[in-house]
């Protein structure tokens, strides 16, 4: 038992039952790991990791050598004189008269030689890990320009990409930039306007169209209240399963040609009126085969672009990155059957930004799932449900202890919602604490949420959502587009509309009540037919695809 300055009963050493974040280093905290609680049950949930508790309450820093600093704890939010972001909760600083020195309890840790101060006598060495020599821990000195300049003069290197990014940009943000990766042209000087070409994965041919015919495409049809995941006002591509961004051509006859060619924005479509296929330049410029992806997977085999049948959702694949299925393309291997990853994950970079890291301005390194593994600790900033799934390959801060799944890290900068706020977007929320202390519960599954975890926010409306219950946008049917019509010989006279429906439902052939289910619907006359009755008639051959 000890005591400790964040707290005013002592804290006793215990197992954590769950997984959190320390109150001092900010670092994960595993289920099963050894920390400090408080020992009165009073009700502070706080967690310590033991070597945190245990730091000595004074030292001798070399970032500040002329005074002893003193481990203290504050509510405020306060600047750190090492690192550009603020302080909040315990940090070593200075009590001397008019210096304001303050540093995280992290950053103490990370950047030079702290000793102990036991009064007059006694100096107990900090081991600790640094940059600057990964392979062992230090106990030398080292300049102190040197020691900090990771955390202090790192600038941001020009071509890397900085995540999250808004979802109408990763056609051509993420996707686009993966394909110029791979040495593919993706301008339009091969293809003609309104020009008919073959593609491998569609029955049809498909047509490069410009955004003035969008207006033509949003005219048809009203979006249908009753399903909340697809947008008829939208184009989402089949490739990537992403809104293609379509910006509108100028309409005023005053414009200048310049302008509306400045405005208009290229895409694929279906040449059948009808058919609602539809695909990004990008993504119909995907290279048919990759020689590897190293740092997904581990074998250095070929891959192979392939697609989902959107009308047999059994046989779509399982993304070996992101554990979601598919109906879009993804690359499967040519010699293991069993690993598939979806496009957008095989498009993620290998070196990114992203602005949940505490120190935004480091670089996040892709890893394999192997070397994660090799790390001991895989426990994902975004404090993700992959876990249940085992490791993956994830971005990982050599100057931080810091770890985002590959899945985790490509998740949108924001969504909508129109079932839950038609006004504003959800935002991705890395701590909500910064703007509204209290409990957080997610308005979908109505579980307490925590607040240091990754969240769909909306501030104005106080609303947040776990990403996986957004499971259009960031959950389990992220890469799933929903729309395909078809015709169940037998079953019902009217098209059907393969859907999610958000309200309770009898399936109108077992009975059977549904909720949040996918299935096939019949909005002229509400007439529902649950996913598993509709997939054996599929397997049955009863179903016809309406393009």
């Amino acid at each position: 038992m000890i005591f400790h300055c964040s707290h005013e009963h002592p804290l006793t050493l215990v197992e954590s039952s769950r997984r959190d974040r320390c109150y001092s280093c900010d670092r994960h905290i595993s289920s099963g790991e050894q920390v400090y609680e408080c020992s009165s049950k009073c009700g502070y949930t706080k967690l310590l990791h033991e070597e945190c508790a245990e730091l000595p309450r004074k030292v001798r820093h070399a970032a500040h050598p002329q005074h002893t600093l003193t481990q203290e704890w504050s509510r405020l939010d306060l600047p750190c004189s090492i690192c550009p972001a603020q302080t909040k909760g315990v940090s070593y600083g200075c009590m001397s008269a008019g210096c304001k020195f303050r540093m995280h309890i992290r950053c103490a840790l990370s950047s030079g030689e702290m000793d102990a101060v036991h009064g007059d006598d006694g100096r107990r060495r900090v081991r600790i890990n640094h940059p600057s020599h990964p392979r062992h821990e230090l106990r030398y000195v080292v300049h102190l320009k040197c020691a900090f300049r990771t955390l202090r003069r790192v600038t941001r290197e020009e071509g890397i990409m900085e995540f999250p990014i808004p979802i109408n940009e990763v056609g051509e943000d993420l996707i686009g930039a993966f394909v110029r990766r791979q040495g593919v042209d993706t301008h339009t000087n091969s293809l003609i306007l309104d020009e008919d070409v073959d593609y491998k994965f569609h029955n049809h041919k498909l047509r490069l169209v410009s955004s003035s015919s969008f207006q033509e495409e949003n005219e048809e049809d009203d979006d249908d209240e009753e399903d909340y995941s697809c947008r008829n006002s939208e184009l989402i591509c089949d490739g990537c399963i992403t809104p293609i961004h379509v910006k509108q051509a100028s309409s005023s006859s005053s414009s200048s040609s310049s302008s509306s060619s400045k405005d208009c924005y290229y895409y694929m479509r279906c040449s059948i009126r009808s058919c609602k296929y539809y695909l990004h330049l990008s993504c119909f410029h995907l290279p048919p085969q990759l020689s590897s992806l190293p740092l997904i997977h581990r074998h250095d085999h070929s891959l192979l672009l392939q697609s989902g049948d959107k009308l047999k959702p059994r046989e779509w694949s399982f993304c070996s990155v992101c554990k979601t299925k598919t109906s879009g393309l993804f690359y499967g291997c040519s010699t293991c059957e069993y690993f598939r990853v979806d496009i957008k994950c095989a498009s993620m970079p290998d070196t990114i930004y992203h602005a949940a890291h505490p120190h935004p301005h480091h670089p996040l390194n892709l890893q394999s799932k192997e070397d994660v593994e090799r790390r001991g600790s895989n426990e994902c900033d975004a404090d993700c449900s992959l876990l249940q799934w085992g490791s993956a390959s994830s971005y990982t801060c050599v100057a931080c202890d810091y770890i985002v799944h590959l899945g985790c890290a490509g998740l949108p900068a924001s969504a909508t919602s129109r079932r839950w706020d038609k006004r504003h977007p959800l935002l991705l929320t890395h701590d909500a604490t910064v703007n509204r202390p209290g409990e957080f519960y997610c308005d979908h599954c109505e579980q307490q949420m925590n607040p240091r975890s990754w969240m769909y926010r909306c501030r104005i409306c106080d609303i947040s959502f776990h990403p996986r219950c957004l499971i259009t946008t960031s959950g389990r049917f992220r890469n799933v587009k929903f729309g395909q019509r078809c015709v169940i010989a037998g079953a019902h006279r009217h098209t059907l509309t393969y859907q999610l429906l958000t309200t309770k439902r009898s399936c109108d052939v077992c009975g059977a009540n549904r909720h949040e289910e996918h299935g096939f619907y019949c909005a002229a006359c509400s007439f529902f037919i649950c996913f598993y009755c509709g997939q054996k008639m599929i397997e049955d051959g009863k179903a016809e695809a309406v393009d």
